[in-house]
Formats: C-alpha cells, structure tokens, sequence
C-alpha cells in the first residue's frame, strides 16, 4: 500500500495539504462528470413554491415525531448504569393541538445503551400507528453497522426495526425516515461508481426531489429512499416502507417532508424532529446530578467482577 506519510508537524503540510485537498476534489468531479449521463435516467420532481403552500399541505394533519438521548455508563468513574430518555412529539398542525410524551429506562453497564434507545424509539412509534398519522423517525431504516458489533446486537437492531416496518404496512400509517446527512451509496453502485448518493447528485436543482428507488437490502423489508433538496446544502435522504409507493404516496411523502421542513427554524430540518430533539436533549445539569447520584453508592467494579465470578 502506497503511504501518504509527512515528515514534520501537521501545520507545517498545509501547503501539501491544500494540493492534497484539489486533488481529491478534482477526482471526484471527474466521477461526477462520468456519473451525469448515467443520472438522466432519474426522474425529477419539482416541488412547490408559491406563497405558503406548506400549510396547506399541513393543515389538519396529525403528525408524530421522537427523538432520544443518553447517558452512557462510564466504569472509570464509577458509573455502573446508562440512562435513555425518548420524547414523543404529536402536533396536529392549524389546530393547535400538540403535546409531549417521555419515556425513561436504566440500563445495566453489561447492557448496550445505543441498542436500548433504538428499540424504545420504534417501540414509541408504533404505539402512535393508527392509521391517520405521519410518523417522523430520525436516521435511516437500513441500519449499518461497525466490525466490532456482535452478531446478537445486529439481530435485535434489525428485529426492532424489521417490526417497525411491518407495523407500519399492517396499519397503513405513513412512516419516514429522514437522513440529514446521507453517506448512503445505493444509487451510485447501482450506476457503477463508489461515492457517495449525494455527491453524485450535488448538483441538484432546489426543490427538486427523486423518483422512487427501492433498497437493495432486503433485511429490514422493502424500503424505499429518494433525495430532495431544498436548501443549499447537499441533498438530504427520505425513506419509508415500500407499501407507501405501491400506494401512490411518493409525491405525499415528499411534500409533507417539504412542509415540515420549512416550518423548521432553518428550513432544512424537519419541524416536528427538530421540536423532538430539543424536547429529547438530557441537559449537562441533569447529567451531572444523574451521575452524583449513581456515584454516591459507592460501587466497586473489583466487587462487581467477584460477585459476577462467583455467581
């Protein structure tokens, strides 16, 4: 293997680190200009741009959001247990009508917090499946996972979220997933290049959204994805379970993420999950007092080690 390897400190390569940076971006643009003829084969939607028609498409619709956040433990210090926290946001916009719902759990240091957050996330969701309301998940159905993760972990990821969508086609309740920032490559692979979706497809106008696409994983179900931009910014990644597109939902889909979206305070985030992750937020104060309290039993992790031993 070929090593880029500097004698010297780093800010003393700023120079070879800037004719780095132009090589590699120039790479990539030629990918792209090969990739261009290959992505007229997409079909592309505009959205809609006059006066407030978001709230049209909002009005009277009940839409459901949920966020979490967590504390991790931390045996260094001695904190033997981890906390989830998850917010369930409803607001039925032009009523006036919304609330929010918490939900808590402890987890045991041997247990995995990431995994424990996931699964009370879906599990929330689907308590809010009646069949009229949009539900907002945030991230990606498809999950990806690190070398280091057990193949147990991996099954109960993939079962939560497998049920998740298959709760959703059994009550036929929209649900989508919104990826802020995608490193997907479905659709480049497809076309034969190894790069990211939404850099092959940077130069999408605003408001414009995809066609349809339909995931080559089949683990969690058939999911579909698309990409809309309607900022500045990179395109950002939609999903939801394909029974929403044999059901002619793709446009609905694609507006009611647009709605939300501009209610957001940037416009480029989901209203509904940007109130979701702030209602979600464990504040540093609350942190600190979760970790004097856990501290202050004085546990021994030597005496956690025997007693596990012994039993």
């Amino acid at each position: 293997m070929q090593s880029n390897r500097l004698k010297g400190r780093l800010m003393a390569q700023i120079g070879k680190f800037r004719q780095f940076v132009d090589s590699y971006c120039s790479e990539l643009d030629e990918v792209r200009k090969r990739a261009m003829p290959k992505l007229s084969d997409i079909e592309f939607f505009e959205l809609e741009t006059g006066g407030k028609w978001y709230l049209d498409v909002l009005r009277g619709r009940r839409v459901v959001g949920v966020d979490g956040s967590q504390i991790m433990p931390l045996k260094e210090v001695g904190i033997p247990v981890g906390a989830v926290q998850v917010a369930k946001v409803f607001v039925v916009h032009g009523k006036g009508d919304h609330d929010v719902d918490y939900y808590s759990e402890f987890v045991p240091m041997e247990g995995n917090v990431d995994l424990k957050r996931f699964q009370m996330e879906a599990e929330v969701l689907m308590e809010e499946m009646d069949g009229r309301s949009w539900l907002f998940f945030d991230g990606s159905f498809i999950p990806t996972f690190s070398a280091e993760l057990s193949e147990d972990l991996k099954k109960k990821y993939l079962n939560a979220m497998l049920t998740l969508v298959r709760k959703s086609e059994e009550t036929r309740t929209p649900l989508i997933g919104y990826v802020d920032r995608s490193y997907a490559k479905d659709l480049a692979r497809t076309l034969g290049f190894d790069v990211y979706d939404t850099f092959l497809l940077s130069e999408m106008k605003p408001m414009t959204y995809t066609a349809p696409l339909l995931s080559p994983r089949r683990d969690v179900g058939d999911i579909c994805y698309a990409y809309m931009r309607i900022t500045p910014s990179l395109p950002v990644r939609i999903e939801y379970p394909a029974w929403m597109k044999d059901e002619g939902l793709h446009h609905e889909v694609i507006r009611v993420v647009a709605a939300e979206c501009m209610l957001g305070s940037t416009r480029g985030y989901p209203y509904i999950l940007e109130r979701a992750h702030a209602r979600a937020v464990i504040s540093n104060e609350e942190r600190m007092y979760f970790m004097k309290v856990i501290g202050s039993r004085g546990v021994s992790f030597k005496w956690m080690s025997k007693v596990r031993k012994v039993g």
